[in-house]
């Protein structure tokens, strides 16, 4: 059986890490990266980081323009498609480059959706439409948490498409933990265990805004006054596309995106973490850590009810008063096991040999 994996940027790369190996194993596996996100330290870095060998097909989409962007995708991995004629198709996520599920729903191609059934019920967010678009396209989705298999069947999705698999990057983290601590970052920036704010921003309804994106330095100017503390920023090549006409707090330590593995160690370091990502509230939960969220929504609400994490919105003085919260308790929060248990790579090999094989036998 042949499967096919298309993904692009990184978070996608890094939760499917540990899937990747036993897809290869387990079936005759073609990956495409679209390569949505194109600089070195947010995609190719990570396939010589993570041990994964190179994919099949390197679509090099073009980012500069959401219309172009996403024709690309379709018409390219359309293309891919019709000349491997793979049995399934994988997808993580709600990126651009999981829109290669309309060609692939088109031509009755089964389709695989893992982290499906996530919402934040926040139109603004390109994302949110991604991701209710792939679900209904699957045939088999792949949620992390039973909060997401809720929203699924609320959307009138059959109970018998949807098994709850769990956060793949715990076995991501698990099995480069010893990698993770020998990272030097710490030594070679002169950063001592939390004694930092680590800040991520990329955002489209965050950076592509310049009031909205001084709002955010405004306030880290704010924090940086308050605690005395140093401010960490690898910024994403869409935030720094818009500095040009922008003044930055000169507190603010802008550097390049980083590798997974100094990237985490900030993560398990830092005094508390800044972020509009979705991924980095998970890891904050897994690392104790605490976390302030600079969005309105989230589709995550487990770090929420967890305490590891709050939604503080858009607004300097409300990011102050979260930071200043979160960091004035004890992180006493825990990852539960329901969350993910360190197997979903196998559960998900799994789920494709013995819900899908039979139906590629059939037709």
């Amino acid at each position: 059986m042949k499967v096919m994996s298309i993904f692009g940027t990184r978070p996608e790369i890094i939760r499917l890490s540990r899937i990747f190996p036993l897809l290869d194993k387990n079936f005759k596996h073609i990956m495409v990266n679209t390569n949505q996100n194109y600089a070195k330290e947010l995609n190719s870095k990570f396939f010589s980081e993570l041990e994964l060998r190179a994919p099949d097909y390197n679509l090099k989409i073009s980012t500069g323009n959401f219309g172009t962007e996403v024709a690309e995708i379709i018409s390219k991995s359309d293309k891919i498609i019709l000349k491997e004629k793979p049995d399934i198709l994988l997808i993580l996520g709600d990126t651009n480059s999981g829109l290669s599920a309309i060609p692939a729903s088109h031509y009755g191609i089964p389709i695989v959706h893992l982290e499906a059934g996530m919402r934040a019920y926040d139109v603004r967010m390109p994302e949110e439409k991604n991701r209710v678009l792939i679900d209904h396209l699957s045939s088999v989705l792949l949620p992390y948490t039973t909060y997401s298999r809720e929203n699924l069947i609320r959307e009138n999705i059959h109970p018998s498409k949807i098994n709850v698999v769990g956060n793949p990057i715990v076995e991501v983290i698990d099995h480069f933990s010893d990698k993770i601590e020998q990272s030097k970052i710490l030594k070679k920036m002169k950063l001592k265990n939390n004694d930092f704010f680590l800040v991520t921003a990329h955002r489209s309804e965050n950076v592509d805004n310049l009031e909205n994106l001084k709002i955010i330095f405004d306030a880290l100017n704010k924090i940086s006054q308050k605690y005395k503390k140093r401010v960490i920023y690898p910024m994403h090549p869409r935030t720094s596309s818009k500095l040009k006409n922008l003044s930055v707090p000169k507190c603010i330590e802008i550097i390049k995106p980083l590798g997974f593995f100094d990237f985490t160690k900030l993560e398990k370091n830092a005094l508390c973490l800044i972020t509009d990502s979705g991924t980095v509230p998970e890891e904050a939960l897994y690392f104790k850590k605490p976390c302030v969220t600079i969005r309105e929504s989230t589709e995550r609400p487990e770090t929420i009810e967890s305490g590891s994490n709050i939604l503080s919105g858009l607004n300097s003085d409300h990011i102050f008063q979260c930071v200043k919260q979160m960091t004035s308790i004890v992180p006493d929060w825990s990852w539960n096991l329901t969350l993910g248990d360190g197997k979903t790579a196998s559960k998900v090999v799994n789920i494709i040999r013995g819900k899908l094989e039979r139906r590629v036998i059939e037709m």
